[in-house]
């Protein structure tokens, strides 16, 4: 059925460790589940423009912006500024998650939708998958089915990510905590150098 189809597809992005990744563990380890769980709404959120985009027929638009240079810098930056905030700022409280304010969970959010949208590597994926579901179960309800399997398992494998991170975190003493927080700095600071390099090498 194209909706397992999709949904295999979805679950086994739980293999792709990216920014995304990274940014949503931060959210659950610093907020707990919640945090972790609205990261990754806002994950899904972009993921589901992205779809749009490409049922609208924009998908050699959708191309041409996945690979402009512009959008690379973007995407460059704001792994660079995120990197550099969990280093220098990683916000460490080692009794327990700190509860999100309602400023905070739109902050949140809008970090997984950025940090997802803006990662042109989410584009040629999407692009991808949308090309083999219409050579597999063609232009009709197979097509928004398998893309409806493959949404619900990005968002399943991401929450199941966030809770995971949250029962780990009683068992990671204050050292390191810290050391997993400095991890995660450091792995975006290394996105977005290989995100630059991909923008210096376009055109």
């Amino acid at each position: 059925m194209p909706f397992f189809d999709g949904l295999g597809y979805g679950i086994a992005t739980v293999l792709l460790i990216g920014p995304v990744f990274f940014t949503l563990l931060k959210a659950a380890l610093h907020h707990g589940a919640r945090g972790g769980v609205v990261v990754a709404f806002g994950i899904i959120a972009s993921d589901i423009v992205v779809v749009v985009i490409c049922l609208s027929g924009l998908v050699r638009l959708l191309e041409e912006f996945s690979t402009a240079r512009w959008m690379a810098v973007i995407a460059g930056i704001i792994l660079l500024v995120l990197g550099i905030r969990y280093i220098v700022s990683p916000g460490l409280h080692v009794e327990r998650p700190i509860r999100a304010t309602r400023r905070t969970t739109v902050g949140l959010f809008t970090s997984g939708f950025l940090v997802n949208f803006v990662n042109p590597f989410v584009f040629a994926i999407w692009i991808a998958l949308v090309i083999h579901a219409k050579n597999a179960h063609g232009d009709g309800a197979g097509l928004y089915t398998f893309l409806l399997g493959a949404l619900t398992g990005i968002l399943l494998t991401d929450i199941g990510k966030a809770h995971l991170a949250q029962r780990l975190r009683p068992l990671l003493k204050p050292r390191m905590l810290k050391r997993v927080y400095l991890a995660i700095g450091v792995a975006l600071l290394l996105f977005s150098v290989r995100v630059f390099i991909h923008a210096a090498r376009i055109g």
